[in-house]
């Protein structure tokens, strides 16, 4: 019999990185070339993987701009994410957060012509503007329920999810990588379903089995550029 083919993990990185005043000290000519090498270095790399960057400025004052990248090469995202802080504007920023945590990958029946950048699902992440993350840690008596009571309280939540037709949540296993047991990630077309979704959500009876869930980050995609210009 023909052994079924491994699905490959996808690593996802969510880096939250803080803008120094020094930068803005800086003058005109030294901003703009620093923004334009750092802009480069990131441009470069999204060539090989999924990258997407959001502004957290102006609503939160630990972090500026969340850097989420995606690879089914643990050591390429590591080597990419040490870049951040060695190129032009990124010596100015300083860490405030970073997530890290594993999806399982496409179905190894899917040609790899058909996926973007060889190895991730298309239209599965990235797709809408607003974007709630939050880590989350599950009490212990989860891990004491049965595989069927924690299915139907899955399912109870999945059930509000699929309500609203124009938000896509994913979740980021964390064990044995990261802090946090896992990473949730909640994309939104419009901010009032994503508020509303979030509201129904800490109502189910699955958050009695969950010890933490904060800090939590509401993100705006925009392109790289946009953001710099905006921080700086």
């Amino acid at each position: 019999m023909e052994k079924a083919k491994k699905t490959a993990n996808i690593y996802s990185s969510f880096m939250l990185v803080k803008l120094q005043p020094e930068f803005r000290r800086l003058i005109s000519n030294e901003k703009i070339a620093a923004k334009q090498e750092f802009e480069n270095m990131v441009g470069a790399a999204q060539e090989k993987l999924f990258l997407r960057t959001y502004m957290v400025s102006g609503l939160r004052s630990d972090a500026d701009i969340l850097i989420w990248r995606m690879s089914d090469d643990l050591p390429y995202l590591q080597e990419v994410g040490a870049r951040t802080f060695s190129s032009g504007a990124g010596r100015y920023f300083t860490p405030s957060y970073c997530y890290l945590g594993v999806h399982p990958g496409a179905d190894p029946a899917i040609p790899r012509k058909d996926l973007e950048f060889g190895f991730l699902p298309k239209d599965t992440f990235g797709r809408h503007r607003f974007m709630l993350l939050h880590p989350v840690v599950k009490a212990h008596t989860w891990y004491e329920l049965s595989e069927g009571e924690r299915e139907k309280l899955m399912g109870e939540r999945a059930q509000v999810v699929s309500r609203y037709r124009d938000i896509q949540e994913n979740f980021f296993l964390s064990y044995g990588l990261d802090e946090p047991d896992l990473i949730v990630a909640r994309e939104a077309k419009s901010l009032e379903d994503l508020t509303a979704a979030t509201h129904e959500l800490r109502l189910q009876r699955i958050k009695n089995y969950t010890c933490e869930d904060k800090p939590v980050f509401l993100c705006l995609g925009r392109d790289l550029r946009e953001i710099m210009d905006a921080i700086s």
